[in-house]
């Protein structure tokens, strides 16, 4: 299937890729790859859809991005100008959001093992809800607040026990078998809602749960919606006053996608690279907040109860398309019998590990080639693990050829390591203007933790 590079806002000119006006191989000739490159204009777009497709709820619908999706400072200042909030999952992500003046109501705080030093650091931000993963949780929550002198907002988080379709084990977290959420035939949920009924430390803003990532399957939304819905009449009817519904995030991308529990194994076993298949639909956050809204409205209705308030945390389908990745070849080789192998300066340890479980578009960034070629893709460790891709079919590789790994938003940066050296650097492209949002890390950086270095 033949890939259209408009979906990601990309032109070619002199055979050379472009974006937002900027030529993507000059950009890696001038900083050096590997790097990491942000358009701000398709970060304000991307807001601007969503913030459109919920601003139909009649109630009020609250956006709140997932930093550990993406916890680049310069991605997180344009979409907190763009109106979201923050929703964090440890201290630092915390500590980043108030840094970047992302005022405490308009923080949640997730998370399944918070410590009590990130419980307290919460509370003192006057976070606008903390969210409670379990029983002893609320414990030590509640015995904070008391000490602090001070009511605690915080949501209660469910185990729904909903699978999304289409998607690898690796990628639920609304099923039992994971460890996140109160569980509900174990009656742990009612159990909480006593205990905060009768607590005059906490108030019960509402009820959460997050199902998954990389999610297309709508249904599974609607059907979240309605257990939270369920769970949330039985708030009412257990004495505490709940004005909100928190669905997490989970809506996949348009352009890249994860891997299925099947196409995981092949992949991981006999290197089979699944296609990428046709690009979602252009308007997937519409029928995404469609479908929401509608399950929330009709739901209410039925129950004859009022509309609460609905809190949102995406992140993937945000930033995911937003942010490309370039390589450079270093080396090319080919064993006769075995295949064609090119090595890059950044795989799997060095640059992500989402490699290991999403399709994402692969493009010749520097030149338009002619023909075909199947190629394991590898980075610069001496490591088998260290892969890009297996079997990417692409035009026959040379050395100096700049490979663009799209849809680099989601998770490239979080999940990098130190493993290949230091981490490489984040350009932000905002219209005429390019420059670091994230420098690249030095040896330095990296000695500065050594204490015998």
């Amino acid at each position: 299937m033949e890939i259209d590079i408009g979906e990601w806002g990309l032109s070619r000119r002199d055979q050379r890729l472009w974006l937002d006006g900027h030529d993507l191989t000059g950009l890696a000739e001038r900083f050096g790859t590997p790097v990491h490159v942000v358009s701000a204009s398709r970060l304000r777009a991307r807001a601007d859809e969503v913030l459109d497709a919920f601003g139909h709820y009649p109630g009020n619908a609250q956006i709140h991005f997932s930093y550990k999706t993406n916890s680049v400072a310069g991605v997180l200042r344009v979409l907190h100008d763009a109106g979201f909030g923050a929703e964090v999952v440890n201290g630092y992500e915390l500590h980043l959001a108030r840094r970047l003046g992302v005022p405490g109501d308009r923080i949640v705080f997730n998370g399944p093992n918070k410590t009590d030093v990130e419980l307290r650091a919460a509370i003192d931000a006057g976070v606008g809800l903390l969210v409670v993963d379990h029983l002893e949780e609320l414990t030590r929550v509640q015995s904070l607040a008391r000490r602090s002198e001070q009511r605690v907002r915080i949501g209660l988080r469910v185990c729904p026990d909903i699978s999304p379709r289409h998607m690898n084990a690796s990628s639920l977290t609304g099923s039992r078998r994971n460890q996140f959420g109160l569980d509900l035939p174990g009656d742990e949920y009612s159990t909480a809602l006593g205990r905060v009924a009768s607590s005059d430390e906490l108030e019960l803003r509402g009820v959460m749960a997050h199902i998954g990532s990389g999610i297309h399957d709508l249904k599974s939304f609607e059907r979240t919606v309605e257990t939270l819905l369920d769970l949330h009449v039985a708030a009412f009817d257990a004495g505490c006053s709940p004005d909100l519904i928190d669905i997490g995030g989970g809506l996949g991308t348009r352009l890249s996608r994860e891997l299925t529990t099947f196409e995981l194994l092949a992949y991981l076993g006999v290197a089979r690279l699944p296609r990428l298949g046709r690009p979602g639909p252009m308007d997937l956050w519409a029928r995404y907040a469609e479908a929401v809204c509608c399950a929330m409205v009709d739901g209410c209705e039925r129950r004859g109860i009022a509309l609460p308030d609905l809190v949102l945390e995406p992140g993937r389908a945000i930033v995911s398309d937003a942010q490309v990745l370039l390589l450079s070849v270093g080396a090319v080789r080919e064993r006769p019998g075995a295949g064609h192998f090119a090595l890059t300066d950044g795989g799997a340890m060095t640059v992500s590990m989402m490699f290991l479980s999403e399709v994402h578009a692969v493009l010749l960034a520097n030149r338009i080639g002619s023909g075909s070629q199947r190629v394991d893709v590898f980075g610069a460790l001496p490591s088998p693990m260290d892969v890009v891709y297996r079997n990417l079919d692409l035009p026959p590789l040379r050395v100096g050829d700049v490979l663009a790994v799209m849809d680099a938003g989601a998770y490239f940066t979080a999940t990098s390591t130190n493993f290949g050296g230091p981490r490489p650097g984040v350009l932000l492209i905002d219209g005429d203007e390019v420059r670091w949002t994230r420098r690249p890390e030095s040896y330095d950086d990296l000695l500065a933790l050594e204490l015998d270095a």
